[in-house]
């Protein structure tokens, strides 16, 4: 009899274990197509206010107005909430119809989020006001206020 109490209890936590990691997986989601145009211009509009507010950080770091060590915070939590918007997206299954849509939209939040994360490395290294930097966050900006206007 006292195996089978501890033998029970091993079977009951394994089977929590297995169901709890099967309901945490993530699982494409699979919305319609007007679901998914919504869903897409939310992360277009999502990722053009990151880009926005890297913009921002470094130049007000630049002119002096906040401290070099916050715009790198700043810019840290844009780069995660780039990646967040790019996973969300792409997670979706992209309904008939949307495939050319969808690349485009997903190519230009991936230039969004090198462009956020190549604004974090440049305030790493305390290179504030590099043109090149400013003017891929510029380039892109513009990117993404084509996309959501549908491209």
């Amino acid at each position: 009899m006292e195996w089978e109490v501890p033998w029970r209890r091993t079977v009951v936590a394994v089977g929590l274990v297995l169901a709890s990691a099967g309901t945490s997986c993530s699982v494409v989601d699979r919305p319609d197509a007007t679901d998914w145009d919504t869903r897409a211009d939310q992360a277009l509009t999502d990722a053009s206010s990151e880009v926005a507010t890297s913009r921002l950080a470094l130049d007000t770091a630049a002119r002096e107005r906040t401290w070099s060590s916050y715009a790198v915070v700043v810019l840290a939590q844009a780069e995660e909430a780039m990646a967040t918007v790019e996973d969300d997206l792409a997670r979706l299954q992209v309904p008939t119809g949307r495939s050319e849509r969808a690349e485009e939209v997903l190519a230009v939040l991936e230039s969004a989020a090198s462009a956020v994360s190549d604004a974090r490395a440049s305030a790493v290294e305390g290179e504030l006001d590099d043109d090149a930097t400013l003017g891929a966050l510029d380039e892109v900006a513009a990117e993404l206020d084509r996309a959501t206007d549908g491209g």
